[in-house]
């Protein structure tokens, strides 16, 4: 009995710790900025200050830098899964020439730090015209080494005589990938799908490096942008608006977040 209280205590402790910035962070992002730097902190605002949202949705211009951000990580995230899956099942299940030396190639890609890239990946863009585009935040990132890794891993587990009997029946590789494949991942995809969109939902050094335009910012690089164009930071809207921003990763970890409790080979072949 102690053990048990012991345990629900622990992780109560643990659940508090974790929400307790999104807590601050949602009551501090209807405080006045007064009130946000007080000392002691208040817990409960004083007053409720719902303009906040009002005031920074037109600083931000919300909706067009909102619509930049959708665009940007939808994209990237469907282009990643799309081509992760495609090649982990190239890698996993064809015959290719060197494909071990190939795939250990890919593998040792991941060591190299991303701040490396920067330069090399800006003279790329600029060369193919896409310098200030919202396409040099998608195309270069429409194939992650993560994604191929981390979808061949999942589909090393389907059988071969799965795919066997399939070709047997007459199927080509397109219905087998995508008719019998993609189904028996598709707690995989969910995973991978969370992972793009959050990582290009957040991302701020690419943007920062590949866009010049205001217009075309995305909501991280505005909300820095914001944070330092005036000597008082207005830390009320600035809450205001990472509250809006992360609002679409909140909404779809809920959506999604039933799949992470599926095996990997769910629906597959049982006995």
């Amino acid at each position: 009995m102690r053990k048990k209280i012991a345990v629900q205590s622990i992780m109560w402790l643990s659940c508090f710790i974790f929400l307790l910035p999104l807590y601050w962070l949602c009551i501090s992002s209807v405080k006045t900025t007064s009130e946000i730097t007080r000392f002691p902190p208040t817990f409960w605002p004083d007053h409720f200050e719902w303009s906040n949202f009002t005031l920074i949705w037109e600083r931000l211009d919300f909706t067009q830098t909102f619509m930049n951000s959708i665009v940007v990580s939808v994209s990237t995230t469907i282009l990643s899964t799309l081509f992760g899956a495609m090649a982990g099942y190239a890698l996993s299940k064809k015959r290719i020439f060197g494909k071990n030396v190939l795939y250990q190639a890919l593998i040792g890609t991941m060591t190299v730090p991303p701040a490396v890239l920067l330069l090399p990946l800006f003279f790329i863009i600029i060369k193919f015209g896409f310098y200030d585009s919202l396409l040099s935040l998608i195309l270069p990132f429409g194939v992650t080494v993560f994604a191929i890794f981390f979808m061949k891993q999942y589909i090393d587990d389907i059988p071969d005589e799965l795919l066997e009997a399939a070709r047997m029946d007459g199927c080509n590789e397109y219905r087998i990938f995508f008719q019998i494949v993609i189904p028996l991942i598709k707690p995989a995809l969910t995973t991978l799908v969370i992972i793009e969109f959050v990582n290009n939902w957040n991302s701020f050094a690419m943007p920062l490096v590949l866009l010049q335009s205001e217009e075309k910012f995305t909501l991280p690089l505005k909300l820095a942008m914001l944070s330092s164009e005036t000597v008082a930071v207005p830390w009320s809207q600035i809450l205001a608006a990472n509250l809006l921003t992360i609002l679409p990763v909140v909404i779809l970890f809920i959506l999604l977040q039933r799949y992470f409790i599926k095996g990997i080979m769910d629906g597959a072949v049982k006995g």
